[in-house]
Protein backbone atom coordinates (compact mmCIF):
# COMPACT_ATOMS: atom_id res chain seq x y z
CA UNK A 1 0.00 0.00 0.00
CA UNK A 2 1.04 3.19 -0.75
CA UNK A 3 2.21 5.93 1.81
CA UNK A 4 -0.96 8.35 0.29
CA UNK A 5 -3.58 5.85 0.93
CA UNK A 6 -2.52 4.63 4.00
CA UNK A 7 -2.55 8.27 5.18
CA UNK A 8 -6.11 8.22 3.59
CA UNK A 9 -7.58 5.67 5.67
CA UNK A 10 -6.09 7.00 8.80
CA UNK A 11 -7.70 10.41 8.39
CA UNK A 12 -10.74 8.51 7.58
CA UNK A 13 -10.71 6.57 10.45
CA UNK A 14 -9.87 9.81 12.82
CA UNK A 15 -12.71 11.64 11.06
CA UNK A 16 -15.38 8.70 11.28
CA UNK A 17 -13.84 8.37 15.22
CA UNK A 18 -14.61 12.50 15.48
CA UNK A 19 -17.72 11.91 14.34
CA UNK A 20 -18.71 8.78 16.40
CA UNK A 21 -17.77 11.23 19.36
CA UNK A 22 -19.91 14.09 18.19
CA UNK A 23 -22.72 11.53 17.98
CA UNK A 24 -22.57 10.46 21.14
CA UNK A 25 -22.34 13.72 23.07
CA UNK A 26 -25.31 14.75 20.99
CA UNK A 27 -27.31 12.30 21.62
CA UNK A 28 -26.35 12.71 25.68
CA UNK A 29 -27.45 16.20 24.62
CA UNK A 30 -30.88 15.24 23.24
CA UNK A 31 -31.34 12.42 26.31
CA UNK A 32 -30.85 15.57 28.58
CA UNK A 33 -33.10 17.88 26.15
CA UNK A 34 -36.02 15.35 26.34
CA UNK A 35 -35.33 14.98 30.63
CA UNK A 36 -35.47 18.85 30.92
CA UNK A 37 -38.82 19.29 28.45
CA UNK A 38 -40.19 16.45 31.05
CA UNK A 39 -39.53 18.42 33.96
CA UNK A 40 -40.36 21.57 32.26
CA UNK A 41 -43.97 20.30 32.07
CA UNK A 42 -44.16 19.12 35.39
CA UNK A 43 -42.92 22.11 36.51
CA UNK A 44 -45.68 24.21 34.38
CA UNK A 45 -48.09 22.13 35.90
CA UNK A 46 -47.16 22.85 39.22
CA UNK A 47 -46.89 25.93 38.48
CA UNK A 48 -50.06 26.23 36.86
CA UNK A 49 -51.98 24.51 40.25
CA UNK A 50 -50.21 26.91 42.38
CA UNK A 51 -51.79 30.11 40.11
CA UNK A 52 -55.07 28.91 39.95
CA UNK A 53 -54.60 28.59 43.79
CA UNK A 54 -53.20 31.71 44.53
CA UNK A 55 -55.73 33.57 42.04
CA UNK A 56 -58.36 31.93 44.32
CA UNK A 57 -57.21 32.70 47.57
CA UNK A 58 -57.13 36.50 45.76
CA UNK A 59 -60.30 36.68 45.49
CA UNK A 60 -61.18 35.76 48.98
CA UNK A 61 -58.85 37.97 50.22
CA UNK A 62 -60.49 41.07 47.88
CA UNK A 63 -63.49 39.75 49.10
CA UNK A 64 -62.59 40.24 52.44
CA UNK A 65 -61.19 43.42 52.12
CA UNK A 66 -64.25 44.63 50.92
CA UNK A 67 -66.04 43.67 53.55
CA UNK A 68 -63.70 45.38 55.98
CA UNK A 69 -64.41 49.25 56.39
CA UNK A 70 -61.27 51.01 55.98
CA UNK A 71 -60.14 53.58 58.49
CA UNK A 72 -61.49 56.21 56.43
CA UNK A 73 -64.65 55.17 55.96
CA UNK A 74 -64.90 53.96 59.95
CA UNK A 75 -63.76 58.02 60.65
CA UNK A 76 -66.73 58.98 58.28
CA UNK A 77 -69.45 56.86 59.52
CA UNK A 78 -68.51 58.04 62.94
CA UNK A 79 -68.33 61.61 61.67
CA UNK A 80 -71.58 61.45 60.43
CA UNK A 81 -72.98 59.07 63.28
CA UNK A 82 -72.08 62.26 65.62
CA UNK A 83 -73.44 65.13 67.92
CA UNK A 84 -71.34 67.35 66.15
CA UNK A 85 -72.37 66.34 62.49
CA UNK A 86 -76.20 66.28 63.38
CA UNK A 87 -75.90 69.42 65.03
CA UNK A 88 -74.36 71.13 62.46
CA UNK A 89 -76.28 70.07 59.38
CA UNK A 90 -79.33 68.58 60.43
CA UNK A 91 -81.25 72.36 60.48
CA UNK A 92 -80.67 72.47 57.17
CA UNK A 93 -82.18 68.87 56.10
CA UNK A 94 -84.83 69.14 58.47
CA UNK A 95 -86.34 72.76 57.02
CA UNK A 96 -85.35 71.46 53.26
CA UNK A 97 -87.13 67.91 54.06
CA UNK A 98 -89.98 69.62 55.56
CA UNK A 99 -90.39 72.02 52.57
CA UNK A 100 -90.29 68.71 50.42
CA UNK A 101 -92.94 67.05 52.24
CA UNK A 102 -95.20 70.02 52.70
CA UNK A 103 -94.96 70.38 48.57
CA UNK A 104 -95.65 66.92 47.93
CA UNK A 105 -98.41 66.77 49.99
CA UNK A 106 -100.24 69.07 48.76
CA UNK A 107 -99.98 67.87 45.55
CA UNK A 108 -101.56 64.68 46.75
CA UNK A 109 -103.60 66.86 48.39
CA UNK A 110 -105.22 68.16 45.17
CA UNK A 111 -104.66 65.08 43.18
CA UNK A 112 -107.69 62.92 43.42
CA UNK A 113 -109.59 65.14 45.91
CA UNK A 114 -107.26 63.78 48.34
CA UNK A 115 -108.02 60.08 48.13
CA UNK A 116 -104.70 59.23 48.10
CA UNK A 117 -103.72 60.71 51.43
CA UNK A 118 -106.46 59.23 53.07
CA UNK A 119 -106.04 55.73 51.29
CA UNK A 120 -102.40 55.79 52.67
CA UNK A 121 -103.24 57.88 56.45
CA UNK A 122 -102.88 55.01 58.70
CA UNK A 123 -99.68 53.42 57.28
CA UNK A 124 -98.24 56.59 56.96
CA UNK A 125 -98.78 57.34 60.48
CA UNK A 126 -97.99 53.66 61.43
CA UNK A 127 -94.13 55.04 59.38
CA UNK A 128 -94.33 57.83 61.65
CA UNK A 129 -94.96 56.52 64.90
CA UNK A 130 -91.57 54.20 64.09
CA UNK A 131 -89.57 56.65 63.00
CA UNK A 132 -89.39 55.57 59.90
CA UNK A 133 -89.96 56.93 56.15
CA UNK A 134 -93.18 56.34 54.02
CA UNK A 135 -92.33 55.93 50.46
CA UNK A 136 -95.21 56.04 48.17
CA UNK A 137 -94.80 53.87 44.74
CA UNK A 138 -97.29 54.16 42.08
CA UNK A 139 -97.48 51.20 40.18
CA UNK A 140 -98.88 52.18 36.66
CA UNK A 141 -100.31 48.83 36.23
CA UNK A 142 -102.22 48.89 38.57
CA UNK A 143 -106.20 49.74 38.65
CA UNK A 144 -106.11 52.81 41.01
CA UNK A 145 -103.40 54.15 38.95
CA UNK A 146 -105.89 53.81 35.63
CA UNK A 147 -108.74 55.07 37.84
CA UNK A 148 -106.69 57.97 38.57
CA UNK A 149 -105.43 58.70 35.34
CA UNK A 150 -108.88 58.86 34.32
CA UNK A 151 -109.75 61.12 36.69
CA UNK A 152 -107.00 63.69 36.12
CA UNK A 153 -108.42 63.72 32.48
CA UNK A 154 -111.60 65.01 33.69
Amino acid sequence: MSKALAKAIRLKDKKFESLKKRNGENMRLKKQLEATKKQLKTTILEVSKVKGELDSVLVEVSGLKKSIPTQRNTAVQEFLGSQAFHDAFRPHYIRRANFEKRKWMAVLGRYDNGSIIRKYHDEMHEYRQKGETFVLAVDPSSEDYSDNKANISE
